[in-house]
């Protein structure tokens, strides 16, 4: 038989995982624990009482057909114990006259329960305490079904037993305050427990289930239960409370992220990009133009320095003085170039490359560190990546301590190879009364410069463009990622939207 408030609590514990993150302010654990009293409330708990010898586990075990309840002629534990069966809930109870603490806590149950299932063993029915305990519980406006657990065999002795308890029953009912009309609402039906048991481990033996009156008992049992159990109404209010304060702003959270949110991200990550690009080749253009700019300026002092230096040592030094401040102007330049293209990025985009790139474990940072790999150290490369002052990007942030400036170096390498043009020239010098030597010299000369700004020019531009690609390929590879993840959250929004719609209808069609 389907228990429709357990399906609901099923229900609830399958969809949490996509209602939680959906659901608005946060309430979803004060929701959950609001309707999870509702439901205890509402899935009929049935309390097995009597004494503690009387067959209460046996009867439970009987029931669920499986050996689980603790049987034991005096109660080890004072807790209560639960099992599903049925689509009901069997409570287990140390039961009446056990010790003073257990009993205490069968006490509190009753509070709790409003359904008895009284277990009296055979011989008992006399005890004056045992219907002490059974008409309290009848004041209580408790629902009581008695099972009359016995050994007997003789169908007559069955009868005798069963017809005690209801005189006993009727002869006490004026001395506890209790009205026939209540006498005549409890279910009294005798019940050989043991051999019951034995039947539901046999495969539900069906000749022992017979002689046990188990058969007879659970069509009863059910039947009461079920005229018990009218709770149509009840039905109808937890669904609804769930609906209302589970489902439905769960359904309209999902459906207010509408696609267009997650449309405009997605475009503008997408322009955004594209400008990244599109900056990228324009920059590497500019430090190129502006490296053969400086160079055009400074050519007469090239010149000027080939022609008054005595030997290839000063030569080089006082090249390299020229060449160095074309590398701090350079740094600069790009310093507050990629300042200003990371300005034109949108904010939230800016915010989410923020995040992906300043992350412990950043692959697109290890990436720009291994294309930058021959300007030095991983750990030097990784140092200017994080620790930038003048590049506004993120993942760059304090200050560049060695840049162009040392990687000047390269171009001072070249330089010293090509110094060796100065044994051309120094040859020509000596004949300078020749007019034919001289226009020689001056070819000479002229090649050497033109050869060194080549040099310097070719260097100073391949590092200017291996840094500029690097820092936003960087930015770029972090963009295609958070592009195919924004694509991927707005098709998990409609699936998910799905998912809590089925699981809404699936609430909606539970009943009995």
């Amino acid at each position: 038989m389907r228990n429709p408030f357990i399906e609901i609590e099923q229900n609830l514990n399958e969809s949490k995982c996509l209602v939680a993150p959906n659901h608005p302010n946060n309430q979803i654990d004060s929701v959950y624990v609001e309707l999870k009293e509702k439901l205890d409330d509402n899935i009929l708990q049935i309390m097995l009482y009597g004494a503690y010898n009387a067959g209460k586990s046996t009867l439970i075990n009987a029931l669920i057909g499986q050996e689980k309840a603790a049987v034991n002629d005096i109660p080890t534990t004072d807790k209560v114990d639960y099992y599903d069966w049925n689509g009901y809930r069997l409570i287990d109870t140390p039961g009446v006259n056990a010790p003073i603490d257990h009993e205490e806590t069968t006490i509190e149950q009753i509070k709790r329960t409003q359904v008895m299932l009284f277990v009296i063993r055979e011989g008992d029915q006399d005890s004056k305490d045992l219907y002490q305990r059974l008409f309290e519980t009848i004041k209580l406006n408790k629902k009581i079904f008695i099972v009359l657990n016995h050994q007997l065999t003789n169908d007559s002795d069955k009868v005798t037993a069963y017809q005690k308890i209801i005189q006993i029953l009727c002869h006490k009912a004026s001395e506890y305050g209790v009205s026939n009309e209540s006498i005549q609402e409890i279910k009294v039906l005798p019940m050989n427990v043991q051999t019951a048991l034995k039947g539901r481990l046999k495969d539900n033996h069906l000749q022992l289930l017979e002689r046990s009156g188990y058969v007879e008992f659970i069509d009863v049992f059910i039947d009461w239960l079920k005229s018990t159990d009218n709770q149509d109404n009840q039905l109808s209010a937890i669904k609804s409370a769930v609906n209302e304060l589970w489902y439905q702003p769960a359904v309209n959270q999902l459906s207010t992220k509408d696609t267009s949110e997650h449309n405009e991200l997605l475009t503008r990550c997408r322009e955004d990009k594209q400008m990244l690009v599109s900056h990228q080749r324009s920059l590497v253009i500019e430090a190129r133009n502006m490296i053969s700019h400086e160079l055009m300026l400074m050519k007469s002092d090239i010149s000027g320095c080939i022609q008054s230096t005595h030997d290839q040592a000063q030569l080089d030094s006082q090249l390299q003085r020229l060449i160095d401040p074309i590398g701090v102007k350079l740094e600069a330049w790009i310093n507050d170039s990629l300042g200003e293209v990371n300005g034109l990025l949108n904010v939230e985009v800016s915010h989410r490359l923020q995040q992906s790139l300043s992350s412990n474990n950043s692959e697109y940072l290890d990436k720009a560190i291994k294309g930058l790999g021959n300007m030095g150290t991983a750990d030097n490369i990784k140092g200017l990546l994080l620790q930038g002052r003048k590049l506004k990007i993120p993942g760059l942030k304090g200050r560049w301590e060695k840049t162009l400036g040392k990687w000047a170096g390269k171009g001072a390498i070249a330089v010293q190879i090509l110094t060796a043009l100065w044994d051309v020239y120094s040859e020509g010098k000596a004949q300078d009364q020749q007019n034919a030597q001289e226009r020689e010299v001056a070819v000479s000369l002229y090649q050497a410069v033109d050869e060194i700004c080549s040099v310097v020019k070719r260097e100073y531009g391949n590092i200017s463009e291996q840094l500029i690609t690097e820092i936003l390929n960087a930015q770029i590879r972090a963009l295609d990622d958070e592009i195919v993840k924004i694509a991927e959250e707005e098709n998990q929004i409609q699936q998910d939207l799905q998912k809590v719609l089925n699981l809404q209808s699936q609430l909606n069609a539970i009943g009995y």
